[in-house]
C-alpha cells in the first residue's frame, strides 16, 4: 500500500511538472529553431569553436575554443549591422564578445550587446563557406592560438601562410 501511494505522489508530480514547464521547453525549442543566421563557428586547424569559457555569463569571461557541440553556447547569431559588418550574439548567454584594446595579442571577453564597436566584425571570405574574421576598423584577426581545448582565443595580425585565422561556420539549430 505505502509503496502504491507514492508511486502515485511520483506521477502527479511528473504530471503538474509536465503541465507547467511543457509549453515553457516547447517555447524554447521553437526559438532555437528559428533564430536565422545561427552558425557554429569552427577553426580549420584546430577543429576548435567559439565559445564563451565553461558557458559562464558573466561579463569579463574569458572567450576560448572549445570541442564542437551542438549546444546553445558555441552558437553565434550573425546579426547585419552595416557596412558588411556584424554583431556575434551568442545564443546561450545573450552577448557579444570583444578586445579590452584593439591590439596584437588582446584576448577577447563576453561583453553585454551595444554600444561598442569593438564587437563589430568582418567576415572575409578565403573559400567556400571559410573566412577571417576581422575586427572591424583594425587590421586585426580571430586566431586560434593551437589546439587546446579552453585556449584563449587572441587577435593578430593578418598570417595568410597559416589556418589558425581560418574559420568555418557552419549552421547550427543547437538542442540545449
Amino acid at each position: 500500500m505505502p509503496f502504491t501511494i507514492l508511486l502515485i505522489a511520483d506521477l502527479v508530480v511528473v504530471a503538474v511538472g509536465a503541465l507547467i514547464f511543457g509549453p515553457r521547453l516547447h517555447k524554447t525549442m521553437q526559438r532555437k529553431r528559428q533564430t536565422a543566421n545561427a552558425v557554429m563557428i569552427q577553426n580549420v586547424e584546430s577543429g576548435k569553436v567559439v565559445r564563451p569559457k565553461a558557458a559562464n555569463i558573466a561579463d569579463g569571461t574569458p572567450i576560448v575554443q572549445y570541442l564542437p557541440q551542438n549546444w546553445e553556447c558555441v552558437t553565434w547569431q550573425m546579426i547585419a549591422i552595416g557596412n558588411d559588418e556584424y554583431l556575434l550574439k551568442d545564443l546561450y548567454t545573450q552577448k557579444s564578445f570583444n578586445p579590452a584594446t584593439p591590439t596584437a595579442g588582446a584576448t577577447l571577453v563576453q561583453m553585454p550587446i551595444g554600444g561598442n564597436a569593438l564587437q563589430h566584425w568582418r567576415f572575409e571570405e578565403v573559400q567556400a563557406h571559410q573566412f577571417r574574421i576581422r575586427l572591424a576598423d583594425a587590421a586585426l584577426y580571430l586566431t586560434s592560438p593551437n589546439d587546446q581545448v579552453n585556449a584563449a582565443l587572441t587577435l593578430e595580425p593578418l598570417d595568410d601562410q597559416h589556418t589558425a585565422q581560418v574559420w568555418e561556420l557552419k549552421p547550427q539549430q543547437p538542442i540545449i
